[in-house]
């Protein structure tokens, strides 16, 4: 805990540039090389080339991919970063990668093989691999931010747009639901799962970005992905909000006052909830509520596609390839629908060594962010015994308020990017979410915190006098 004068002075903004301060100083690669990973960020997320004629025209996302891919390279050459500490995030990316390529020649369907490798897996990586390289300060991981949740609030107010004009919501399995304007988020399940993955970040950043206009900003993002969430009735999504809130409660260091806030506005929207999409939530474990046409016959067809999808994976616990279980579906049950299951996704397609594989990359990620996390948090502590002493050094003072800040912003990350991965693996429970880019995009922040950990220690025993604080190991 710190007193009121180290909380005072964390927040107080200074006006020294990071450029005059003599600690800390990070890695910072060229704006030549990470504004065009900026932009490469926002194209992919917000679909340039789906929008305009002209960015489909130069295949902008390849285009941008294809520079970051040699100049990333190139810096690699240049000056190799410690990875020592992210070595079995790194090995289990590398298995997941082998485990993925060798299902590809011996795929059941090899088209849909070859296409997914090249257009989901391959491309999705280098998102990690330019993560890795080009975010190793602070400083850039706010620039990343920035570029994602920009591109998250695009997504999402264009549909609530679509809501409010009625040009995105149209009914289906009874319930009228919200859909977003481009291919890859035109399923509300995928809307919403969008949304849920902006939330988490927004939450745990709200108290770390201390301006109005990006308080403002993360406020009006949080209002457009929950109206995402709710309005797309899907059933999906509503489970991962629980998840999501169950987690932030657990992580909470102030849980009589989150359950207080956490009743009264859950009440308030309760009252403000449309009565369908309140049906809707109460079909997922029970009967057919009023109102909700299509929940009974959903879950039975889920039920259907797993047992399908049990019954190949046993005849193949080998695998039978990259995307080849719809058209091994057809050909052995006559039914053509996808695994609904990130798990029986995983399993059919890549057999049980591909499953091993995939938990144990998650459970690395993870393993990370708590790593991480407590580092962090040792180093907060020392800074603020430090802000708490008398001192005349008015440099040292600035640059232990900016650092702290630094460190303010690593563990809300940490914890963002853990209830981001909680959230997809719930909703794994109900869509096939192996080839997406979820996966990359939380590798990559593990890896990023986890080579943050050095400079950042560093830095903080440059600053923290030796009479303050005792030993700690980088």
């Amino acid at each position: 805990m710190t007193n009121g004068n180290a909380v005072d002075l964390a927040s107080r903004r200074t006006t020294a540039p990071r450029a005059t301060s003599p600690w800390p100083r990070y890695t910072e690669h060229t704006w030549l090389v990470f504004g065009p990973f900026l932009i490469f960020v926002m194209d992919r997320y917000m679909q340039w080339g789906v929008r305009r004629a002209i960015f489909r025209a130069i295949r902008s996302e390849f285009s941008l991919g294809l520079l970051l891919t040699v100049a990333c390279a190139g810096l690699l050459i240049v000056q190799r970063p410690d990875l020592g500490r992210a070595k079995m995030v790194i090995l289990m990316i590398v298995c997941l990668f082998v485990a993925i390529i060798i299902q590809v020649p011996f795929a059941a369907d090899q088209a849909s093989a070859q296409n997914i490798f090249v257009d989901r897996v391959a491309k999705f990586a280098c998102l990690t691999f330019f993560m890795m390289v080009l975010i190793q300060s602070p400083h850039r991981l706010t620039f990343f931010l920035y570029a994602f949740l920009l591109s998250c609030f695009y997504i999402t107010q264009e549909s609530v747009r679509g809501l409010i004009s009625g040009g995105l919501v149209w009914e289906n399995q009874g319930v009228m639901r919200l859909h977003g304007a481009v291919p890859i988020y035109r399923h509300p399940n995928s809307l919403a799962g969008l949304a849920m993955g902006a939330v988490t970040f927004v939450v745990f950043l709200l108290p770390v970005w201390r301006g109005w206009f990006l308080r403002c900003a993360l406020l009006a993002l949080l209002a457009t992905s929950i109206i995402c969430v709710l309005y797309s009735g899907s059933r999906t999504g509503y489970v991962g909000f629980l998840a999501f809130l169950i987690y932030w409660f657990a992580v909470s260091r102030r849980k009589a006052r989150w359950l207080t806030f956490g009743l009264i506005l859950g009440s308030i929207g309760l009252v403000f909830t449309p009565q369908q999409y309140k049906d809707r939530f109460l079909s997922i474990g029970g009967p057919q509520a009023s109102g909700s046409k299509g929940g009974s016959g959903s879950r039975a067809t889920r039920i259907e596609i797993q047992e399908d999808a049990l019954a190949i994976f046993l005849e193949n616990p080998a695998g039978i390839g990259v995307g080849s279980f719809p058209a091994v579906r057809m050909e052995k049950f006559g039914r053509f629908q996808d695994t609904h299951n990130l798990y029986l996704e995983v399993a059919t397609n890549l057999g049980i060594q591909g499953l091993i594989v995939f938990l144990a990359l998650i459970g690395a990620i993870l393993s990370s962010y708590r790593k991480a996390y407590r580092r962090f948090r040792e180093q907060q502590d020392s800074v603020d015994r430090a802000l708490q002493t008398e001192s005349d050094d008015e440099r040292r003072r600035v640059a232990l308020v900016g650092h702290r800040r630094d460190l303010d912003l690593l563990l809300a990350v940490c914890r963002a990017a853990g209830g981001f991965v909680l959230v997809r693996l719930v909703l794994g429970v109900f869509g096939m979410d192996l080839y997406e880019i979820y996966w990359w995009f939380a590798a990559g922040l593990a890896l990023c915190l986890l080579n943050m950990i050095v400079p950042t220690s560093e830095a903080t025993l440059s600053l923290v006098p030796a009479d303050t604080e005792g030993r700690l190991a980088p």
